[in-house]
């Protein structure tokens, strides 16, 4: 298995903001997303001074000026090279360098913890990807070498328990490993490990504080499609509603003979000739020389949606964008297409609000006791450096350091925060994030919500869990839910308590510090609770899951006790027992005999029943913290009888089966310059 770095499929790094040895400074895009994310360099605010951050990834450009030194007295103050352990942790691909200058750039740009100090742990020399067994190991070495924080830009879309064990075993010893959620969006269950891990905080990407992060809405015949503005695209004063025309490529001949007149032309990327260069300001161009209300630019290799650019240094003399230029994935163009035939008409609409996610963003669920992402943060076109100088780059790779950064900032501000302390703030205090119909985006697209840091610098509360995720039954169809408000200076004072759970019965009561919610539907549902407290609003989403079956675990010493019931009876169930750690216990029961497993470690359990009613299969939740395991306890010798046959039974039904990764590592296709044709 090989592991791919978090970068934004079809987009050339460091393509758009050159460095410029004349002038020595980034032009282009400079502090627009640390600013955005409510970083204030003129406030006497934190830093990060004294924080070590651990980056693990490509290496870093450590002569870069403003990443400048390798070793005690250097902003890289250490690290290893487990490609070559006998050279320096030097990066010579560009993304660790353009991962660090996010967190801790200290010159013409600026990082979010500008005087953060790094680790490098170079596990891949080009990019393309990386066996686990260097990441489990970088993990480890940046643990013993005392990082508080480690940055992962790296993942893939399946879990690997060695990645995972090595996150969990690094939450244990106080160090927050912070992971990107992954660029395989907007495919739902998308997260691979690291971010798949509950300990992990988990990094989506939304647009960026720019023009460039116009975002369209796009509906043919009502229905809605994703579509992404070009960089440089001419922006509609008003909505556009036009017909909309296939015109191939949109060469001159493509549109000859064609009354493309207000329209909306569709148009396929590149060429079907070998050799012909079709930048996107030539479509473009002979689109609007036509009289084009707007194009649509579909890919013409595979389904990724891209970025296109309409400036570059290829345009024609005194060519300047004239009509709204979007592109889209080969599947949606060609559904649009199909569309033409009967008659289709187009809704176009742009809008500069950069709290959406991107459509690469990988999505959740990822479990049905926790929500991934956790945290958005910007990754589109972000400005950092890159070896040779300044460029700008998008990824969750460039979302997920922006929030490595902001932990530095609370760390140091607040030394004592556990990790999970630090997962808190930074995720109650999280901004609203909206999907472009303008509707709060759902937990498992957008997490909590994304990072605002002025927010979190202030916060004097920390909320446990930040995010409830509870289920009710028919058997069972109200649950109480403790939240926990602590202070992190003197007494609680006074709260206001707000939530909007719609579909959802909620009431709350308080208990010495304690918010217990009380919560019941006949249906799954998601909403959100707010907790105002000196001045700061702390957001908890909750998602209500409602199950048919029940599954009720009661504890004995190390011993979990099981019931398991459904409406219509039921046959077999097989329960799965996992420990915040990653610790799993299976057991396969049959009604009327005594189900339980023995667990070896206090803490929070995740409890799921895969139960057989009649010819369906359905799942049950439970958690349970356990907190009666006496120390010295061992783990089981032997294995348990499992009715095997019924264990078939549950495995089809459930349809549980293996599957093989699609890695995408970084490089995998070829890729145009500064995606401009």
């Amino acid at each position: 298995m090989k592991w791919a770095l978090a970068v934004a499929p079809l987009l050339v790094l460091a393509a758009l903001a050159l460095y410029s040895p004349e002038e020595d400074t980034a032009t282009t895009y400079l502090e627009k997303s640390v600013p955005h994310v409510g970083v204030d360099f003129t406030s006497g605010g934190p830093d990060g001074e004294g924080i070590l951050i651990a980056v693990v990834d490509t290496g870093i450009n450590y002569d870069h000026p403003d990443l400048l030194g390798f070793g005690p007295d250097g902003k890289v103050v250490g690290g290893h090279n487990f490609i070559d352990p006998s050279q320096p942790p030097l990066d010579t691909n560009g993304h660790g360098t353009q991962v660090a200058g996010v967190i801790a750039a200290d010159g013409d740009v600026r990082g979010v913890a500008p005087a953060a100090r790094l680790l490098a742990y170079k596990v891949s020399e080009d990019g393309e990807g990386v066996s686990p067994d260097l990441i489990v190991a970088a993990l480890r070495m940046a643990v013993e070498a005392g990082a508080d924080i480690v940055n992962i830009s790296l993942g893939v879309n399946k879990t690997n328990e060695r990645i995972d064990a090595a996150v969990s075993e690094a939450a244990k010893r106080g160090v927050l490993v912070v992971a990107a959620a992954g660029n395989d969006g907007p495919v739902s269950e998308s997260i691979g490990s690291p971010g798949h891990n509950p300990l992990a905080l988990t990094v989506g990407a939304t647009y960026n504080n720019l023009t460039s992060s116009q975002v369209a809405t796009l509906t043919v015949n009502g229905m809605p499609f994703v579509a992404i503005p070009m960089l440089d695209s001419a922006v509609p004063a008003e909505p556009i509603d036009a017909p909309v025309i296939f015109v191939g490529y949109a060469r001159e001949r493509d549109l000859a003979g064609i009354n493309a007149t207000g329209a909306v032309i569709l148009a396929e990327r590149g060429s079907d000739t070998m050799g012909e260069m079709l930048y996107f300001s030539i479509k473009e161009g002979n689109a609007a020389d036509a009289g084009a209300a707007a194009i649509i630019v579909f890919n013409n290799e595979d389904d990724e949606i891209f970025y296109g650019e309409l400036i570059h240094e290829f345009n024609e003399p005194g060519y300047a964008p004239r009509i709204p230029a979007v592109s889209m994935s080969r599947e949606d163009g060609l559904a649009i297409l199909e569309m033409t035939q009967e008659g289709a008409r187009v809704v176009l609409n742009f809008l500069l609000d950069p709290d959406h996610p991107v459509p690469f963003s990988s999505r959740g669920p990822v479990s049905p006791f926790y929500a991934k992402p956790d945290i958005m943060a910007p990754g589109v076109y972000i400005n950092t450096t890159t070896l040779s100088g300044y460029g700008a780059v998008s990824g969750t790779s460039y979302a997920t350091p922006h929030v490595s950064g902001a932990a530095a900032l609370l760390l140091q501000q607040n030394p004592g925060l556990s990790p999970e302390d630090i997962r808190s703030v930074l995720v109650s205090t999280s901004s609203v994030v909206t999907e472009q119909t303008g509707m709060r985006s759902p937990l498992h697209n957008a997490g909590s919500g994304r990072l605002d840091v002025t927010a979190a610098l202030s916060a004097g509360l920390v909320v446990q869990p930040p995010v409830v995720v509870a289920s009710v039954t028919p058997a069972e169809p109200r649950t109480a839910v403790p939240v926990d408000l602590r202070p992190l200076a003197g007494p609680l004072g006074d709260i206001s308590v707000e939530y909007d759970v719609p579909g959802a019965d909620v009431s709350y009561s308080m208990y010495d510090g304690t918010l217990l919610l009380h919560l019941g539907s006949d249906r799954t549902v998601e909403g959100r609770l707010e907790v105002t407290h000196q001045d700061t609003l702390y957001t908890v989403p909750i998602l209500l899951q409602h199950t048919e079956g029940t599954v009720t675990t009661t504890q004995d010493g190390g011993r979990l006790w099981f019931e398991v019931s459904h409406p219509d009876g039921w046959s077999f169930a097989k329960i799965t027992v996992t420990g915040r750690g990653g610790e799993e216990y299976r057991i396969s029961v049959v009604p009327d005999r005594p189900a339980y497993v023995d667990v070896y470690e206090n803490g929070l359990h995740y409890v799921q029943a895969d139960i057989v009613a009649g010819s369906r299969g359905t799942a049950a939740y439970d958690t349970i913290l356990v907190d009666t395991v006496t120390s010295g306890a061992a783990p089981p010798q032997g294995i348990p009888d499992i009715p095997w046959r019924q264990v078939a039974i549950a495995v089809a039904i459930a349809g549980v089966v293996g599957v093989v990764a699609r890695i995408m590592p970084a490089g995998r296709r070829p890729l145009y310059p500064a995606g401009r044709r």
